[in-house]
């Protein structure tokens, strides 16, 4: 087995790391950026290419129409905006690749440009830019509508804004910069030129205002629908991917490379890593305990389940009777997050049913030692033909040292994950294997 690609998705954001655990804030406070920076300093001494940041603009209150379980649970918020963590992520770090959350809906263009500019410049090529379209109304209604546009136009739009802060960033050409100082030119005006892009959502005049890039940063993206694959395949560097059986997971890279080969894109350049959530063991008994706890449904685990699956898909699961068949679901928000949860049972199970499936089958999680995790997560890969892993999870300092010290070991052992960085940044990083 050749060497894997390795992340870290932090699925709660710059939000609350850790409630529920026993060891909760001893130590630690999540709202500074020391915890966050200690834990990016173990991903890259343990061989991680990247820490992705999730991020969203609301205070869900879809299950049930009230923000009770959400809050209770420190469960979406509260969070706060991952950009200004990233200088003190990258201080801490040499090669770690740090990805923050923009969304493609509320970000004009030209701020994004400039952000993600200025940032790339403090990065020295680490910096990467996870694309999101926020389906959620709430969010959109922060943001002066009273609903998201549809699911399908909302990709048509993403499509045209990372067009045009790719233009922006191309808009000083690499040596626009030339500091002629016995000429009295800092930069060479015929080297910088406005972009007037006039299209179907956006109207921008550019040029941009910031140095030219020496490098573009790595686009990140979790399309899971068919119009999402389609944009992914296009655009992004690396595709977050929730991992499933051998056989789904190689249809959906193999989707991915054939629109990245179809937009004249090299496939082999587009990485496709799927998010696991290890959860490691000391032996068989304790294996068996963890599985028999998580997939006992009492009715805190359901109401944690379906807070989750109403945020992402705006469908209110507390409707729904529970042992009764759900009906026929649509939705303008997270299409392939729904698709995913509806089909986790056989057609016409009850809602309880598709629950206890999914606890059974333990959604995303991993359990077992740390060599049993590896021998998974190398047949999986292997099997599935993909580029690598995300393991995803909060930075609780205690979550971070239980799964990667035991793991790292063996996956080292394995040959599985990188022992050094070259010097080639998060992109250079990604095209090393």
């Amino acid at each position: 087995m050749a060497l894997l690609h390795f992340g870290w998705f932090l699925g709660a954001g710059f939000g609350v790391q850790g409630w529920g655990d026993p060891t909760y804030g001893i130590g630690y406070d999540w709202k500074k950026p020391q915890v966050y920076q200690d834990a990016a300093r173990l991903f890259e001494h343990s061989g991680l290419d990247l820490l992705i940041i999730e991020d969203g603009v609301t205070v869900p209150d879809t299950y049930g129409g009230t923000s009770e379980v959400n809050l209770a649970n420190a469960r979406f918020a509260p969070k706060h905006d991952p950009l200004p963590l990233v200088p003190y992520l990258l201080s801490a770090t040499e090669n770690l690749g740090i990805v923050p959350t923009l969304s493609a809906s509320f970000y004009e263009p030209f701020t994004a440009a400039r952000l993600l500019a200025t940032l790339q410049h403090f990065a020295d090529g680490r910096l990467g830019w996870n694309v999101v379209t926020s389906g959620s109304d709430l969010a959109a209604q922060n943001y002066g509508l009273d609903k998201q546009i549809e699911h399908d136009l909302r990709y048509d739009r993403a499509d045209e804004w990372v067009s045009v802060i790719r233009k922006l960033w191309r808009s000083w050409q690499p040596d626009a910069i030339v500091e002629d100082a016995e000429r009295g030119v800092f930069a060479d005006f015929t080297k910088v030129a406005p972009i007037n892009h006039d299209g179907r959502f956006f109207k921008v005049r550019g040029p941009i205002n910031t140095a030219p890039l020496p490098e573009e940063p790595v686009m990140v993206q979790a399309g899971a629908s068919g119009r999402g694959r389609d944009f992914a395949g296009q655009n992004s560097d690396v595709i977050i991917a929730l991992s499933s059986t051998p056989e789904r997971n190689r249809e959906f890279r193999d989707s991915i490379r054939q629109v990245a080969l179809a937009a004249g894109r090299n496939p082999d350049h587009v990485k496709v890593l799927f998010a696991v959530t290890p959860i490691v063991t000391a032996n068989a008994e304790e294996t068996a305990s963890v599985k028999a706890r998580r997939s006992d449904l009492n009715q805190a685990a359901i109401d944690e389940a379906l807070q989750s699956i109403s945020y992402l898909s705006g469908v209110d699961f507390k409707a729904f009777d529970l042992d009764a068949p759900l009906p026929e679901l649509t939705t303008n928000s997270n299409q392939g997050t729904l698709d995913n949860f509806v089909k986790s049972a056989p057609p016409g199970s009850t809602l309880r049913e598709i629950l206890q499936v999914r606890a059974n089958r333990d959604g995303l999680a991993v359990i077992g030692t740390a060599d049993e995790i590896v021998d998974h997560l190398e047949a999986l890969g292997e099997a599935s033909g993909g580029d690598g892993f995300l393991f995803a999870g909060q930075v609780h300092p205690a979550n971070v040292h239980r799964t990667l010290d035991p793991l790292v070991p063996v996956l080292r052992k394995r040959g599985l994950i990188r022992r050094e960085f070259g010097d080639g940044g998060l992109r250079g990083n990604l095209l090393d294997f």
